[in-house]
């Protein structure tokens, strides 16, 4: 299949699982590419997505059975009259139920596939029955029509109750991919929060990165740095499933490809 659209989307519902966390690297490495994208914020509650990208996302509330039916069908209305070759959406907690049966009432799944669009989903499996079963059901109603994305958070998952499971065999018989979400330290993250707090406004990774920026001392800015790079990697190796097939990057041939000792290390470079 032609992918000409991507859609990303963390429609799990329990919170706290570093769903946020994991987008504001996505939307960097998007960014470092050059790849325009769009944005919807379904988390209500606190608009942290909108709040970091002003400028790329739309907040939708979601209320009710039905009123949640009526924004979601906005919502993809809209995302489907897009340009913008990737839209990503970033939810709310206990918000699964009402979204899956939106896309299964307004048929999004079937329209999507007719027009070259291409739903991934990205899990958040944990050592927790809940949010295994939570996973499974996701899995169950959308099978072969979406790519899945299984997002380890070694902070919030530190059991074995999904890796080596059956449900983690079948995700992979359908050709889902695994990345692993980086530790940054409570001192950056406190700091970060901090930042925030006195610009009085939400600040991307890509922001809070940027030395010259001022918003985090040296030493913090450097771990954000570090942690980008690390999932930046994961992105590149998994971007088969994260990007429209004519943007897929092309992979170096093993002759081109420098050796570890001689690869140059990598730069972030976000702009002025």
């Amino acid at each position: 299949m032609n992918v000409t659209q991507r859609i990303h989307l963390n429609p799990q519902s329990k919170g706290n699982l570093g769903k946020s966390f994991e987008s504001e690297f996505r939307v960097a490495w998007l960014d470092r590419l050059g790849i325009a994208w769009t944005g919807s914020d379904l988390d209500d509650r606190h608009h942290t997505f909108a709040s970091r990208h002003p400028e790329a996302v739309r907040s939708y509330p979601l209320g009710n059975q039905q009123e949640s039916k009526t924004e979601l069908l906005r919502l993809f209305r809209r995302v489907l009259k897009d340009t913008a070759p990737l839209h990503i959406i970033d939810t709310r907690a206990q918000a699964d139920a009402l979204i899956l049966g939106a896309l299964e009432e307004l048929q999004v799944l079937e329209i999507c596939a007719e027009q070259g669009v291409r739903l991934t989903f990205f899990l958040f499996p944990t050592d927790d029955t809940e949010s295994m079963t939570n996973v499974g059901q996701l899995f169950l109603r959308a099978g072969d029509r979406a790519d899945y994305v299984i997002v380890h958070n070694p902070a919030k998952a530190r059991g074995d109750l999904f890796r080596g499971s059956r449900l983690e065999a079948e995700l992979t018989d359908f050709g889902a991919r695994s990345i692993s979400l980086p530790m940054l330290t409570p001192t950056t993250l406190l700091a970060a929060e901090k930042a925030e707090a006195i610009a009085k406004r939400g600040l991307s990774f890509a922001e809070l990165s940027r030395m010259d920026a001022g918003h985090l001392e040296r030493l913090l800015a450097g771990e954000m740095q570090w942690a980008m790079m690390r999932m930046f990697r994961q992105y590149d190796a998994v971007a088969e499933v994260l990007l429209p097939t004519a943007l897929i990057p092309k992979q170096k041939s093993p002759a081109t490809t420098a050796s570890p000792a001689s690869e140059p290390k990598p730069e972030l470079n976000f702009g002025d």
